[in-house]
């Protein structure tokens, strides 16, 4: 959940900070006051687009800061294996805006847009009248079923997914290989010759390496004799250090006999001169071995030469040669046995297609009975929000040529809110703030079957009022008993159910117009459910009436 935002010159917000709790939160203020520019300051911590105009006037940067506490300990695992920090249970994010654009941070740690918005995404749901249209995608309303479907269908259709890629695979392999001869002849030759280009130069693994070694030998024979020949001068010249080395062993054993402590100096000194004779000896025979050949030199620049050409055209290594070859060979056998090749995939195709077709059906059996249940549940919730004469049907159709990762299926939320009024398409009968409220009666159904932490309705009852406020201040305040809830609103019906109540307010200092968010006592909520329902004046009439209304929400 979110336990803090703090927000730094955004828009009107010089700077406020926001200790939200679990339960439902309200955030209350006359209009203009600042309340959707907190939504969008929150909305830039879950990756929204930066505008930077929202940076206040005056200032050469903002920031938003967001400390989270997901239930969800898989969270943390997937920050630690992106490299993020994860000491402590809270997550924080911080977004900074500057006018040459935006920067992204998790836990200090810097990210791109995408990855903070892959990472709230599952955290945290912003439904307002803008979002609601998502309830009017096909694909939002399958997954809406699918959740209800449970463990049996969720197996299926990961089935159906892994089925469904190979399929897809197979057809594009036969779209492929549909060419004309022509074509494929071409192919053919191509893949012929750079097969036997590879195998005329018969090569083996690893010989680049040793190749390249003897010709850096080679190639610089006459610099490593030249240096061979100047050390055998040093060690077996007159007076060299050969020579040096037996005389002073031979001086140093003429006095041994007189003090045991020479002995162990001598030993080293015979260790010495055997060295030196070893290394003379191998020098003698490196360079008595290491004669220059002009045409074994040739023949390694010429073999270099093909292998790098080989390397330019077909991998960075022989392997890499070797590997190409293969896959060539590969190809060019299905090209030369193409009826055969054709054959082989159509077989796939159909195979594939009937495995997915039983997986489909059994997928759209269950979802046929998931939808009865779905609808029940969802006439009951859209009942709580005072939709009392409307009706609703999920339509299941199944249309078996047209296979997708998802089955076949088509799904239809259909709608009538009135006596009397055909079933519609939500997108052709709800408006913004009726769509506001279904959606509201979704979250209270699939609540349990999501994984989200918190639920941010912004102004979700506009439009409404009375009872029908009752009711939605209601469903928020049952649906916090699973989620934290924020939600922004006008109505006093709404407030009234808050566990924890903010008042947002705009007020001028000097030349500046400042927006301010304060939490409130009981006695600051009475005062703004006065506020919000009364006519500005303040009455011990008025006072009672928020009272009332309060205590009714939390008898």
């Amino acid at each position: 959940m979110i336990t803090d935002l703090h927000v730094r010159n955004i828009a009107l917000i010089d700077e406020a900070d926001i200790a939200f709790t679990p339960g439902l939160n309200v955030l209350t203020g006359e209009t203009g006051a600042g309340k959707s520019i907190l939504i969008e300051a929150l909305g830039l911590t879950l990756g929204d687009r930066a505008d930077t105009g929202l940076i206040r006037r005056g200032c050469d940067q903002a920031s938003v800061e967001l400390t989270l506490r997901p239930e969800d300990r898989s969270v943390y695992k997937v920050l630690y294996e992106s490299g993020i920090d994860t000491e402590g249970d809270d997550i924080i994010i911080r977004r900074r805006l500057t006018p040459g654009g935006s920067d992204c941070f998790i836990n200090g740690q810097k990210v791109t847009v995408k990855e903070l918005s892959r990472l709230t995404s599952s955290l945290i749901d912003i439904c307002g009248q803008r979002e609601s249209l998502s309830l009017l995608r096909e694909s939002s309303l399958k997954n809406m079923l699918d959740m209800h479907g449970a463990g049996d269908l969720h197996e299926i259709l990961e089935q159906i997914h892994e089925k469904y890629t190979l399929y897809s695979d197979v057809l594009c392999k036969l779209n492929e290989a549909a060419e004309d001869d022509s074509l494929r002849r071409r192919k053919a030759d191509l893949a012929e010759f750079e097969i036997n280009e590879i195998d005329n130069a018969s090569l083996k693994p690893g010989e680049d390496i040793e190749l390249e070694a003897s010709y850096r030998r080679m190639n610089n024979a006459s610099k490593i004799s030249e240096a061979l020949s100047s050390v055998s001068a040093i060690l077996d010249g007159n007076d060299g250090a050969g020579d040096l080395i037996s005389h002073a062993l031979k001086t140093l054993n003429s006095v041994t006999e007189y003090d045991d402590a020479l002995v162990d100096m001598a030993s080293s000194l015979t260790d010495i001169d055997s060295l030196c004779s070893d290394l003379s000896r191998e020098l003698s025979s490196y360079m008595s071995a290491s004669d220059y050949d002009a045409a074994s030199f040739n023949e390694i620049s010429a073999r270099l030469d093909l292998i790098n050409h080989l390397k330019d055209k077909y991998g960075r290594t022989i392997d890499d040669i070797l590997s190409y070859r293969d896959d060539r060979a590969a190809e060019l056998e299905r090209l030369l046995d193409h009826e055969a090749y054709m054959d082989r995939l159509n077989s796939q195709r159909d195979s594939l297609h009937d495995e997915l077709s039983a997986l489909c059906g059994r997928a759209h059996d269950i979802r046929t009975v998931a939808a009865g249940s779905l609808e029940s549940e969802l006439m009951e919730s859209l009942k709580d929000m005072n939709f009392l004469n409307c009706e609703l049907r999920i339509d299941v159709t199944a249309d078996e040529s047209h296979i997708t990762a998802t089955g076949y299926d088509d799904i239809d939320f259909l709608i009538s809110l009135n006596p009397g009024e055909p079933l519609m398409p939500l997108k052709d009968i709800a408006s913004g703030g009726e769509l506001s409220r279904i959606m509201l009666a979704v979250k209270c159904v699939s609540g349990d079957r999501d994984n989200c932490d918190t639920l941010i309705f912004d102004e979700i009852d506009t439009g409404i009022s009375g009872v029908t406020a009752w009711k939605v201040g209601e469903k928020l305040h049952s649906l916090a008993g699973s989620h934290q809830v924020i939600c922004i609103t006008h109505q006093a019906q709404v407030a009234a159910w808050a566990d924890t109540h903010f008042v947002i307010s705009k007020s001028v200092h000097g030349d500046r117009t400042l927006t301010a968010v304060d939490s409130l006592d009981e006695n600051g909520m009475t005062e703004e459910l006065m506020r919000m329902t009364g006519s500005g004046e303040t009455t011990e009439a008025a006072r009672r009436a928020a009272m009332e209304l309060k205590a009714r929400a939390h008898g």
